[in-house]
């Protein structure tokens, strides 16, 4: 019922922006109209990112919490395959072992080492970084389709290697066990008393919550000002037009070894972010298939070469996979006796990236920031102090100096 009242919302916005002539708002960019209305939009999405593990806990308690936990971590992966594909333009398919590194990571430090989760972040996002720059260094020598089958083969490789009972891999991974950690997180009280949350498990979910939103945060903040950067404008350069960039004086073998070793480490956040929230590691949750693949799925859905489109894609992967099971009860409830309905309901997830892949290339940011368009205006400004020169003059402002 939720989905069909937000399905119509939608419908409904889309169709009053789409016979929109004009914006209903135009504003200059820096304008004091401007940034209330900045101050506005990020305040709503600030209030309802604190809302919502409240609201999801009261409708079905832990689990819907544990699903936005997952799409968040998921959100910071892709958005390092994102880094890879989307702003340099490089065909990278094996973040899933990057994940799978940082989570064993974490597993192994805290159950053998005697780590925390904090202290583990740093050293899982270092240690990712380090494999990043590896594979970086024969990624210069190929590109293309070669590159994708390079980091498959790392994906693939990954899950075998993870449970090899060899250099005690096995004992620190759990092996084809899997390895559950031990460690919890619960809220100090002065922070239960802040949220207004008790010891039970519902409320505990509430706060690893909000721990995994704020690392969510910081790595889209980080992201963001790279991208806005000078080393983040000669990656995007090695994308548009390598050749170009090369002559400009762009360091290709370095810009590319570094945005592998970034984007790595995302993944490698991911990974902790992950351990944390579900407190148990196993190579089988790292295979291709069910974690490379997803994460490509919800890159293009949420939008290629866009910050919001890495965290909508996971949203819409999590949220509408989990709806997806759940049809056929949904159109048995109505009254409707179909057979063998079960059969078909994961056909509704592959008919959504049908209609996404027909109706917006762009993914869901691309789509969505055409309406925004559409409804309000920007209109951008010169830097202060910049001098703005005249116009060429045209054929016909040219006065013919006299002869002789």
């Amino acid at each position: 019922m939720t989905l069909l009242v937000l399905l119509v919302i939608a419908v409904a916005v889309i169709a009053f922006a789409a016979t929109r002539k004009e914006p209903v708002l135009r504003m200059a960019e820096g304008s004091s109209q401007h940034r209330t209305y900045l101050i506005v939009t990020w305040g709503l999405f600030l209030l309802l990112a604190i809302a919502l593990p409240y609201i999801l806990t009261a409708v079905s308690g832990e689990f819907m919490v544990g699903r936005m936990n997952r799409a968040l971590y998921l959100a910071v992966a892709i958005l390092g395959v994102n880094l890879v594909v989307g702003y340099s333009g490089l065909i990278a398919l094996g973040h899933s072992a990057f994940v799978g590194l940082g989570a064993f990571t974490a597993a192994s430090l805290i159950m053998d080492h005697g780590w925390d989760y904090w202290m583990t972040i740093p050293m899982a996002m270092l240690f990712t970084f380090v494999i990043g720059v590896l594979l970086g260094i024969p990624a210069l020598r190929i590109r293309g389709l070669y590159l994708a089958l390079l980091t498959i083969a790392l994906a693939a490789m990954f899950p075998t290697l993870a449970k090899l009972d060899i250099w005690g891999i096995a004992d620190r991974t759990g092996g084809v066990n899997g390895r559950n950690i031990e460690e919890e997180i619960v809220a100090p009280g002065w922070v239960q008393t802040i949220l207004q949350i008790d010891d039970t498990s519902d409320q505990q979910a509430i706060y690893r919550y909000f721990i995994i939103a704020f690392f969510t945060a910081m790595a889209f903040l980080i992201t963001r000002n790279l991208i806005k950067s000078r080393p983040g404008r000669a990656i995007i350069a090695i994308r548009d037009n390598e050749t170009g960039a090369a002559v400009s004086g762009v360091n290709l073998p370095m810009y590319k070894t570094i945005t592998f070793g970034v984007s790595a480490a995302l993944g490698g956040l991911a990974g902790v972010l992950w351990a944390m929230n579900s407190a148990f590691v196993a190579e089988q949750d790292f295979q291709f298939a069910p974690l490379a693949i997803p994460l490509l799925i919800g890159l293009v859905i949420g939008g290629v070469g866009t910050l919001e489109g890495s965290l909508i894609g996971a949203m819409v992967y999590v949220f509408v996979n989990e709806w997806s099971k759940g049809v056929d009860d949904s159109i048995g409830d109505a009254g409707l006796d179909i057979p063998n309905l079960e059969k078909l309901t994961p056909a509704v997830f592959g008919i959504i990236l049908i209609l996404v892949t027909f109706f917006a290339p762009g993914g869901i940011a691309g789509f969505g920031k055409l309406l925004k368009r559409k409804v309000v205006q920007i209109i951008p400004q010169p830097p202060a102090g910049a001098a703005v020169s005249a116009p060429d003059p045209g054929v016909e402002d040219v006065v013919p100096e006299p002869v002789g």
